[in-house]
Formats: C-alpha cells, sequence, structure tokens
C-alpha cells in the first residue's frame, strides 16, 4: 500500500485566516510543502500572493487566528511568513495528527481552504472524518486517491506537474519575450490560472531538489571555481 490521499474543503471561518482573505480580497494563500506528524507544528510557513505587504501585516496583526507572524522571505508580489496559530487552529492540527496525517498542500482563497492530505491508508480517512465529525470540524471530502510511485515521473515531478512543464515550454512561455501567458497554458490544460500557478511551482522545486539536492537532502557536487566565474558572467 502506497497511502491515500484526500482532498478536501474547509470554510475560512472554521479554519483559518478568515480576517486576512475577507480584508484582502484578492490575496491567495498558500503552504509552504512541507510533511509533518507535529501536532504544533503544521502549517507553518505561509506564501501569500499579494503585492500590498503593509496591509497584509496589518490583516494580520487583526487576525484572531494568528497570534504571532515573522516575515522569513519578500519577491515581489510573493512573501513567506512563519505563522504561529491559535489553539482553533491547532485544533484541526491534533484532529489531522490523531491518524497521522501529513498536510502535502493547502491553499485559501476568497472564503474557502483547500487541503491534500496523506494518510497511510482508507482506515485512518474513515476515521479521521468521523472523528472531525464528533470534534465539529466541518471538513468536506472532494477526492479521495490511492498515492503510489506510479503518480510520480522522472526527476520527481507528478504527471501532472510534467505535462504543465512540456506545454510551457513547447508554447513559448519560457522564451524571451514569453510567446505564452499563464492564462494561455491554464486555458488548454482546463484548470484555473491559480492551480496552474501552483502546478509549474510546485514543478519547478521538485526539480530544484532533484538536481541540486541528489533527491537526500544533501548537496550533489561542489561548485568549481570555474562554475563561479560562469554564474558571474
Amino acid at each position: 500500500m502506497g497511502g491515500t490521499i484526500v482532498e478536501v474543503s474547509i470554510a475560512a471561518e472554521e479554519f483559518a485566516l478568515k480576517h486576512t482573505l475577507a480584508t484582502l480580497e484578492t490575496v491567495t494563500i498558500e503552504v509552504e510543502q512541507t510533511i509533518t506528524t507535529d501536532r504544533d507544528g503544521l502549517m507553518p510557513f505561509i506564501w501569500f500572493n499579494t503585492d500590498d505587504s503593509l496591509a497584509l501585516e496589518c490583516a494580520l496583526t487583526d487576525d484572531d487566528s494568528v497570534t504571532d507572524f515573522h516575515l522569513i522571505a519578500d519577491f515581489e508580489t510573493e512573501s513567506l511568513y512563519q505563522l504561529t496559530w491559535n489553539d482553533r487552529v491547532n485544533h484541526l492540527v491534533r484532529v489531522l495528527a490523531e491518524e497521522n496525517g501529513a498536510v502535502l498542500a493547502a491553499t485559501g482563497k476568497d472564503d474557502t481552504w483547500h487541503l491534500r492530505l496523506l494518510f497511510a491508508d482508507h482506515d485512518a480517512v474513515r476515521r479521521t472524518s468521523e472523528y472531525c465529525k464528533e470534534e465539529g470540524v466541518p471538513l468536506e471530502i472532494q477526492n479521495i486517491q490511492e498515492f503510489t510511485r506510479k503518480s510520480q515521473t522522472r526527476f520527481g515531478l507528478t504527471k501532472s506537474q510534467q505535462r504543465a512543464l512540456q506545454l510551457a515550454t513547447t508554447h513559448g512561455y519560457y522564451s524571451v519575450p514569453r510567446e505564452a501567458t499563464a492564462d494561455d497554458l491554464a486555458e488548454k490544460l482546463d484548470v484555473s490560472h491559480q492551480a496552474l500557478s501552483e502546478r509549474l511551482r510546485r514543478a519547478h522545486g521538485n526539480l530544484v531538489d532533484y538536481v541540486f539536492l541528489n533527491r537526500v537532502g544533501t548537496p550533489e557536487v561542489a561548485e568549481t571555481d570555474s562554475d563561479k566565474d560562469v554564474a558571474s558572467e
């Protein structure tokens, strides 16, 4: 058995960052991909897609689901923050950790969160669903699928990530000047602009991990002087 992936949705009002999502109507929130079963360490790093950092921090200050936050990195319209959640959010963390559930991905937009969760098997999914009902956690299951090695292709890419990269390359998305927009690619894949953006970002991250970390978390090769010279040109 390779595990079970469950896609669920939950209202921001019942989960996290309701005030921030409501205040910044165009903001998109994405959890930096981490896999942990630490009851107090789930979803600590969050990407915010907005160009108004001042309004974002004001919203986070007034958001009762957050007790503390720290800016980790700022890249034009995207910022990475480390958040400390209040007890209500941590309660859901404990619910998920009860069956060693792991958050593979989570995105918040408008008034809803969409989470992709990994469990050991279907029994764990069933027990978690029952536990959520008992504890009043309104998780709505959207999709359930098996997770196996067959769901990934070479270089650590999923099939959907590989397809998105291939389409982006063949249609000139990476050309200078760019020959296709993200909206063009999203239309061809029949997904939303946000879904395409997330798919490409994860694909890029997987490729970087594969090339530079040798898939085991250590540098594959040391940088040579000639490499440094080329990089500086």
